[in-house]
């Protein structure tokens, strides 16, 4: 009956609103009524299978080792969070660090070792091309690119998305009230830190519908 009467109710409003006239007026109640904008992923990964983020930064885009981690639990927690993948399929990406200590300088493990020895089948491959926080030095305007795949690491041609071969490529760029680049050590950190979060964000959110938002780019591929 609740439900009944909210029906009613917002068709009033619309109603109401038409009649003043102006489609100006009546679109921000048609988005009340249907809720934010959505945006569909651009690919559904296959369902209960032991997943990975592997934030693999081989040639050190990333100021800081611990940003791989923070990209990582951001990503991953989203996952499970939005369904996209239950929390016993969701294989912590902590296990790398524990699996990578084990390889020599001069003959690092393939992907595919790696996601093996963590007992994964799909991993989500992410590798960064740029991260930081101003193009010029002096101006706050943090933004990152990356390249990412989807792999299902028990097949012999393991790459289920995209058709890039290098993986798609995925901007991001984070809007912000300040103007400067922090100053203070503990700021930077910070900042860095909350740039890793709203990449893992990103990420995840790629692979399930989710609402638009407009805090930070959507890092929708070109």
């Amino acid at each position: 009956m609740k439900h009944r009467r909210l029906t009613f109710g917002v068709m009033g409003v619309l109603a109401t609103l038409s009649a003043l006239g102006g489609c100006n007026i009546v679109a921000p109640a048609v988005i009340l009524a249907s809720g934010p904008p959505k945006r569909d992923a651009v690919y559904v990964l296959p369902e209960d299978r032991p997943t990975l983020v592997f934030v693999d930064d081989r040639d050190n885009r990333l100021p800081r080792r611990s940003l791989r981690m923070a990209i990582s639990d951001s990503a991953q927690d989203l996952l499970m969070r939005s369904g996209t993948v239950k929390p016993e399929h969701m294989i912590d990406a902590k296990v790398i660090a524990t699996v990578t200590s084990r390889e020599s300088a001069t003959q690092p493990m393939d992907i595919q070792t790696i996601a093996r020895q963590a007992q994964a089948q799909i991993v989500i491959y992410v590798v960064p091309a740029s991260f930081r926080l101003s193009s010029d030095g002096q101006t706050y305007d943090p933004a990152a690119d990356f390249y990412i795949k989807v792999l299902d690491v028990t097949q012999d041609k393991p790459r289920l998305w995209p058709e890039e071969a290098q993986g798609k490529a995925i901007p991001i760029r984070l809007t912000t009230r300040a103007s400067e680049v922090p100053s203070r050590a503990a700021d930077l950190v910070q900042a860095e830190d909350k740039l890793a979060a709203e990449c893992g964000r990103v990420i995840a959110e790629l692979f399930h519908r989710h609402e638009i938002r407009g805090r930070v780019s959507e890092g929708r591929p070109e």
